[in-house]
C-alpha cells in the first residue's frame, strides 16, 4: 500500500509539473538565435493541451509567423493538406490562438481533403501497395461541429487549390502536406507557385509520408519535392538539416524533426531582408525605426 501511495504521489506531482505555467517575464534578449524564445512557445502550447497537440505544427507556424512579424505582415496563412479525422486541423487552431497571443500576427488556418477519403492510386508512384481508395475518410458533420476557426474545403485538390489560390488569403507561412498520394502531392505544388504578396519568402513545410514503409525519391511524397525542384529554379524544397538539435530537447529523438522542411522562394523581393532568427540587436533597432 505504502508502495501505491508513493507512486500515486509522484504520477499526481509529474502531472502538476507538466501543466504548471512557465513562470512569468522569461527574458530571450540575450539569446543569440530566436530559437529559444520559439521553442519556450512550442512547449507552452505543448504542456497546455498534452498528446493531442501536434508539436511540429506549431514549430513550423511559430517559425511562420516569426518571419511574418520581422517583415511586418500582420497575417499569414497555415494549411494542412489531408484532414482526414481532424485531430490536425484542430492541433492546427490550437497552436494559431497561442501564436497570435504571444506573436501578435494573425494566422488563418485552411483544411484541405476530399472529404470521402483517398482517391483510387494512379499508378505505382502512388504507392498502391500501401494506399486504397477511401483509406481515412472524413466524418463531415462531426468534424464541423469541433471546428472553431478553421476554413475547410472539401473536393479533389486538383479542383480546390486552384480555386483557393483566386481568393483574397493572407501570404501562406505553413503547409503540412499529408495527402498520402504522388498525384495529390504534385497537384497541391501550385501552392508554392503562388505570387509574391501570397507567400513568404520561405515557407515551413511537414512532409507526413517520406520515412520507413516502402517510400523512396522515386514514389510519394519524395518524389513529387524533387519533381518540383527540377522545374523551379527560383523555388526550392530542402530539408530543414539537423532540425532535432532546434526543436524542444525533449522532441529531439522525434520522428517528425526529420520531416521539417523548408521552400525557399528565391525570387521574393523580401527573401534577402533580416528576418530575426539570428540575433542582430543593430539590425533589430534599424528594422524598429523603419517600422515607425
Amino acid at each position: 500500500m505504502n508502495l501505491k501511495r508513493a507512486l500515486r504521489r509522484n504520477l499526481h506531482a509529474l502531472i502538476a509539473w507538466a501543466n504548471a505555467p512557465e513562470p512569468p517575464g522569461r527574458d530571450f534578449s540575450r539569446d543569440l538565435s530566436a530559437y529559444p524564445m520559439l521553442n519556450a512557445l512550442v512547449e507552452d502550447v505543448a504542456r497546455m493541451h498534452g498528446k493531442a497537440q501536434r508539436a511540429y505544427y506549431t514549430w513550423g507556424m511559430a517559425h511562420a509567423a516569426y518571419l511574418a512579424q520581422n517583415l511586418n505582415i500582420p497575417r499569414i496563412t497555415a494549411i494542412e493538406l489531408g484532414v482526414a479525422g481532424g485531430n490536425g486541423l484542430i492541433a492546427m487552431e490550437r497552436a494559431a490562438a497561442a501564436i497570435e497571443q504571444t506573436l501578435g500576427v494573425g494566422v488563418d488556418v485552411v483544411g484541405f481533403d476530399s472529404g470521402v477519403g483517398l482517391p483510387p492510386p494512379q499508378d505505382i508512384r502512388d504507392l498502391p501497395n500501401l494506399w486504397a481508395q477511401g483509406d481515412f475518410a472524413m466524418d463531415e458533420g462531426a468534424l464541423r461541429a469541433r471546428l472553431q476557426r478553421a476554413q475547410l474545403r472539401l473536393g479533389l485538390v486538383e479542383e480546390t487549390i486552384p480555386k483557393f489560390l483566386t481568393t483574397d488569403y493572407a501570404p501562406i507561412g505553413f503547409i503540412s502536406f499529408d495527402l498520402d498520394l504522388y498525384s495529390a502531392t504534385v497537384a497541391a505544388m501550385p501552392l508554392l507557385e503562388a505570387p509574391h504578396d501570397r507567400v513568404l519568402p520561405r515557407v515551413q513545410c511537414y512532409f507526413d509520408d517520406i520515412l520507413g514503409f516502402t517510400f523512396a525519391d522515386f514514389n510519394g511524397e519524395r518524389l513529387a519535392m524533387r519533381e518540383f525542384n527540377e522545374t523551379h529554379p527560383q523555388r526550392q524544397i530542402s530539408p530543414i538539416y539537423g532540425a532535432r538539435f532546434y526543436v524542444p530537447a525533449r522532441f529531439g529523438n522525434a520522428n517528425w524533426t526529420e520531416k521539417l522542411f523548408m521552400a525557399h522562394i528565391l525570387d521574393h523581393p523580401h527573401y534577402k531582408d533580416y528576418d530575426g532568427l539570428v540575433r542582430h540587436p543593430q539590425l533589430e533597432i534599424d528594422q524598429m525605426t523603419n517600422r515607425r
